[in-house]
């Protein structure tokens, strides 16, 4: 797909003098950060856990939240936990799950002894929807259903903050709730004491915590009041937790700037000697090692893992995978969301062949199939924007409801373009500018929705807004390329949204060789020679289709990203390539 290339060129740029160590394309690097302090630079570079880490109780609702729920743990209440079924909510119930059990441990050590020799059972349960069923978020059965188990605490991890109708129904119920959140809200809040980021007038200064990254702050906040009360809480425990928060900060594709970056620089820390058995045994199985997971290993290799048992069976088998003490249990576990992740790629593969065998005109391409699993039209629509540039929606069916999901390019608000299209259709929609999840009951109206988005997509994009953008760092030539560059950039890590990895260009380059890998030729792998003599080597991952496009003595320009490769001990300049023309 052909992408438009655009050399960043911020104006302010810091004196790298200070940093001697760098090589000095890092000024651009920085700039093209919107990093124009020094002190700024420093901190980006040394995430510093006092300075970014900011005190939870800034959050406006954060007492009150504290308040309500030591005082259920010190009398006993029933404390249920309703997390959302993705990797966010995952961890992020695991997180409040597992502070709460710890704590009420602490106060049950306290009552008077009555002969008994173990804990009473758990106040603190917790419920995770299925993801076909029920659907996302709270639902007015499930209210009903935490009434009858005696829940008197419910409190909402990744989803809650669109539940007014749902909420009202819990308070009524005889319930408290508390929503620890991130998600779009509506014009009305829920009666609900309400931690989310987000919110008007919230004076919590970062905005773009992942809903993990809420429930650690609140279970942060948790620990310090309850160190106040005289409960023996070892210092720094709450920083065990930090595995998991790292693992959302990524999946969930929030902005790895400003305080995200400092709690997945820690969490890697904490996730590379995770003390979860549960985790050590995911990381062996995806064929990673401890000590040496990256954020893209997070990204590609456990988060999927983790999604898979809500995409393929139930979010509840990743839970209790987090949670597991047992390495039994912990081996079984990981073992069943391996197969769930095969066979969701399996699936997948065969959704997609449909999908691409369908015409698709108009600036939206909507797909649907009754016999679509809802759990992966996600990842369908998401293939089919990479693979076409379009927003797409992608519509499966579970029972008597279709459920959709949709994905979009930062131009387009396609939660914004699903309501204007789905009014008068749609059981329930939400979502981001760039995803969204809906759902409606009747057959016929699947292709009114896909004539009624179409006609929307159609008016407000144009084709420059469909035509993917690179946004290149810097132009550089072969000789710039070394390994002080490549340390530089390094330094720049973890990369994500907000702080993706540099991309450079290089002009007018020969192909001295040029070649396909791997299983099919899948991967393109070339030798370039520069105007000034230098040669440099490339691998294109997935490229190998665009084989035809060149010959020995084509001049190119070419996007690629820099890196090292090593074998036999030898260790050599290798850049990624990502386009070319």
């Amino acid at each position: 797909m052909k992408k438009r290339w655009r050399v960043l060129d911020s104006e302010k740029k810091i004196d790298v003098s200070e940093f001697p160590d760098l090589h000095e394309v890092a000024a651009v690097l920085f700039a093209n950060r919107k990093i124009s302090e020094a002190k700024e630079a420093r901190a980006f570079l040394k995430p510093d856990w006092d300075c970014g880490i900011h005190d939870p109780f800034l959050f406006s609702g954060m007492r009150d939240a504290v308040a309500r729920t030591l005082t259920a743990l010190e009398s006993g209440e029933r404390i249920t936990i309703h997390g959302d079924y993705d990797a966010d909510g995952v961890t992020g119930s695991t997180v409040v799950i597992t502070t709460l059990r710890e704590i009420e441990k602490l106060v049950w050590a306290r009552l008077p002894r009555t002969g008994r020799e173990n804990p009473a059972p758990t106040q603190i349960d917790f419920y995770i929807p299925h993801r076909d069923k029920e659907g996302y978020g709270l639902r007015l059965e499930t209210v009903q259903l935490l009434k009858d188990r005696g829940t008197s605490l419910l409190i909402t991890v990744d989803c809650g903050i669109a539940n007014v109708e749902e909420i009202a129904a819990a308070r009524e119920a005889g319930m408290d709730v508390i929503v620890l959140d991130h998600h779009r809200f509506g014009d009305e809040l829920p009666n609900a004491i309400n931690i989310h980021p987000g919110l008007p007038n919230e004076s919590y200064p970062f905005k773009h915590l992942a809903a993990v990254g809420v429930a650690w702050k609140f279970c942060s906040a948790l620990i310090t009041e309850s160190r106040s009360r005289g409960f023996a809480i070892p210092e720094g425990w709450e920083k065990w937790l930090l595995d998991l928060v790292s693992i959302a900060t990524v999946t969930d594709m929030v902005p790895l700037t400003g305080e995200n970056r400092v709690l997945l620089t820690y969490g890697l820390k904490v996730l590379n000697k995770t003390r979860r058995i549960g985790l050590q045994q995911l990381i062996e199985i995806s064929g990673r090692k401890l000590g040496e997971i990256t954020a893209r290993d997070v990204g590609f290799s456990l988060g999927p893992r983790i999604n898979a048992a809500g995409r393929m069976d139930h979010a509840e088998l990743a839970l209790q995978l987090m949670m597991s003490e047992s390495f039994d249990e912990a081996e079984e576990l990981s073992e069943k969301l391996e197969l769930h992740n095969r066979e969701r790629q399996r699936v997948v593969e065969e959704m997609f062949i449909v999908a691409e065998s369908r015409k698709i005109d108009g600036a939206i391409s909507v797909l649907w199939d009754s016999s679509w699993s809802p759990s992966l039209v996600g990842l369908v629509a998401g293939r089919f924007l990479e693979r076409t540039g379009k927003p797409c929606v992608a519509i499966g069916k579970y029972g008597d409801a279709w459920i959709g999901s949709g994905r979009s390019v930062a131009s387009y608000d396609i939660t914004e373009a699903v309501r204007r299209a789905g009014e008068g259709l749609l059981t329930r929609v939400g979502g981001h500018i760039q995803a969204c999840g809906f759902s409606f009951v009747d057959d016929s109206f699947a292709p009114l929705l896909a004539e009624r988005l179409r006609v929307d997509a159609d008016e407000r994009l144009s084709s420059e807004n469909l035509l993917p953008e690179l946004l290149i760092d810097s132009e550089l030539l072969f000789s710039d390329l070394s390994f002080q560059l490549i340390e530089t950039v390094n330094c720049f890590q973890p990369f994500g949204i907000g702080n993706p990895e540099p991309l450079f260009l290089t002009r007018r380059l020969s192909v001295f060789d040029v070649s396909t890998v791997g299983n099919g030729g899948k991967h393109l792998r070339l030798t370039l020679k520069s105007p000034e003599g230098f040669f440099q080597k490339f691998i294109g991952f997935g490229m190998g289709d665009r084989r035809v496009e060149l010959e020995k003595g084509v001049l190119i320009d070419v996007v690629y990203n820099i890196g090292a490769n090593e074998w036999n001990g030898r260790k050599e300049i290798q850049c990624k390539l990502v386009d070319f023309q």
